[in-house]
């Protein structure tokens, strides 16, 4: 007993460490400061939950039975709303209250009648319940950022943790004798349950500082990739693109074409307007492109006042049909800002080769950009296919 005890301490002690460091990050390193606050609660409340459950036979059984497995469970509904606010989740809220009334109902039900099983199920169930749930709730959400990786680590320990106080009611209803003991009591069943609470405890904590970690670092990998100014896609960005479509094209054989969009003119207006009216045509540039294009495809600035759109699985006549539209749609527009319409010039290439680089690709589109502007701008040239080498 003596052994579960100095176990209990220790995982308290770990909690409460992990409450302070939940403080330092958001008040000191700059994490989100409301979602470091439900986890400092959360590590808080399961440290007060076991220091409670230490002094059973010393103090009141309504203290260190009902508040002490009260104080625990509201850990595990804290935490999973700190999951849930931090993932833009909806919150559960109704769904938490409903899980501590619950669990304050058996447990106050086994204070005036002393039924072991009931008080065991009764603190086990709601925490598996909430620990499942915010399992699969933090997966599915990380899966549809595409954080795959980050996904599993996230949800494993939750779902570990949860599984464990599942089995706890589930042999508590089937062998009362084995596990529906208070856990503070020393059994063999308590004590694989006692350790495992305190690595996977620990575990847990270390994979929530993940998650925050992981964010941060989609949030720099996006902002790398995307053009502050108008929100699409940097010439960095557009690379590793045009190399998948250069690999389908040599593997399947699927022709791309690339889109070179070029403002006409553009200097006129920084001049005569300023940099702020260019900057706000630019941006105006880039909502038309994105309006014009296909929901396949992918535009980038490529810097100054020139884009490039990507066409996976387009043949010439489908890219002379976008870039038609773009230039069509350049007349149609709305501008405003700038006291004069916008034109573009555009060149297209159509990748057929597949031993054609997606430099060489870039390249034919530059060329065919440039034959528009010297031949008179405001208008859609195509380059010369590269054709397919005869053996």
């Amino acid at each position: 007993m003596q052994d579960i005890r100095t176990v209990l301490l220790l995982i308290a002690f770990q909690q409460g460490l992990c409450a302070f460091s939940w403080w330092v990050g958001g008040w000191r390193l700059g994490l989100p400061r409301f979602v470091a606050l439900h986890w400092m609660i959360a590590a808080m409340s399961t440290a007060v939950g076991l220091a409670l459950i230490l002094q059973r036979g010393v103090w009141p059984p309504f203290l260190t039975l009902v508040v002490a497995n009260l104080a625990i469970m509201f850990a595990f509904v804290v935490m999973r709303r700190g999951v849930q606010l931090f993932l833009r989740l909806p919150v559960t809220d109704g769904e938490h209250v409903g899980l501590l009334a619950f669990d304050a109902i058996l447990l106050l039900g086994f204070v005036a009648g002393e039924h072991t099983t009931v008080a065991v199920v009764g603190a086990s169930v709601p925490i598996a319940w909430t620990l499942l749930r915010a399992a699969w709730e933090s997966h599915a959400a990380l899966l549809r950022e595409g954080s795959r990786a980050t996904a599993h680590v996230v949800a494993t320990p939750l779902t570990i943790l949860g599984a464990l106080f599942a089995l706890r009611a589930i042999v508590g209803l089937l062998a009362p004798e084995v596990a529906a003991r208070p856990l503070h009591e020393a059994n063999a069943f308590n004590g694989v349950v006692v350790m495992v609470l305190m690595l996977v405890g620990l575990l847990l904590n270390l994979v929530l500082a993940l998650m925050v970690v992981g964010r941060l670092v989609s949030r720099l990998q996006h902002l790398s990739e995307r053009d502050a100014l108008t929100g699409l896609l940097n010439r960095r960005a557009i690379a590793p693109l045009l190399a998948r479509e250069a690999g389908r094209l040599r593997r399947y054989g699927e022709s791309y074409a690339l889109l070179m969009v070029d403002v006409d003119h553009f200097k006129t207006i920084n001049d005569c307007h300023g940099h702020a009216a260019g900057d706000a045509a630019l941006v105006q540039l880039a909502r038309v492109l994105r309006e014009a294009a296909r929901e396949v495809d992918s535009i980038a600035r490529m810097g100054g006042e020139e884009f490039c759109i990507l066409l996976p699985h387009c043949d010439q006549d489908g890219a002379m049909r976008l870039a038609e539209r773009v230039h069509a749609a350049m007349h149609e527009a709305v501008w405003t800002g700038a006291t004069q319409r916008l034109t573009v010039s555009v060149g297209v290439a159509v990748a057929l080769a597949p031993e054609e680089t997606p430099e060489a690709v870039l390249e034919r589109a530059d060329q065919a950009l440039y034959r528009a502007k010297n031949d008179g701008r405001d208008r859609v040239v195509v380059a010369e296919p590269r054709r397919l080498a005869v053996a």
